[in-house]
């Protein structure tokens, strides 16, 4: 049986995050270095925000996301990966889903989130990020288009757009979802 993680698009290509958003130039190799030790099959999503906004989008919350069009594009991206991941699932595979806590739209456990952010933020980037307890919209229509299939998937967040985000806690995390899908 083979363990596939479908990556969030920015942990395998740091520059589609928004300007200064990366923690790096390219692949985030702590989470890839550890996939491939684990002999996992890794396979990038779509960046929903990069699909939308372009490279030289600003950072947004949720709220400013969640627009009828915005998740419109969602659901026209994530039908094909759904498609896949059911593929994957009735091949006998296991599936997990590594999403990015502290994103608008990647988000699992918490998602970037403010009801009074509008616009360019005025606040310099790591300088009150509002985030809250909730999935991103990605995350969420992803998952509620799997939902028949969710006991079979696993699904974490690793915390890289997080204020406190602390590489040894996450790929602790990572790595005990991937064992246990094994």
């Amino acid at each position: 049986m083979t363990t596939i993680c479908y990556l969030a698009h920015c942990l395998l290509n740091a520059n589609s995050k928004v300007d200064e958003g990366a923690r790096c130039s390219g692949v985030w190799s702590p989470v890839v270095g550890m996939l491939r030790e684990r002999g996992a099959v890794i396979r990038q999503m779509p960046c929903p925000e990069l699909a939308f906004g372009g490279t030289r989008r600003f950072w947004a919350v949720r709220e400013q996301y969640d627009t009828r069009a915005f998740r419109a594009r969602i659901w026209r991206i994530t039908a094909p990966l759904a498609a896949q991941i059911r593929a994957d699932l009735e091949q006998g595979d296991r599936v997990v889903i590594v999403g990015i806590d502290g994103s608008p739209t990647m988000g699992v456990e918490l998602t970037a989130s403010s009801d009074d952010w509008g616009g360019r933020p005025d606040k310099p980037l790591d300088e009150d990020y509002p985030v809250r307890p909730g999935a991103g919209l990605f995350t969420e229509i992803l998952l509620v288009m799997l939902a028949q299939d969710a006991p079979r998937i696993r699904v974490v967040g690793v915390g890289q757009d997080l204020l406190d985000y602390d590489e040894a806690r996450e790929m602790a995390k990572l790595r005990e979802v991937v064992a246990d899908a094994r």
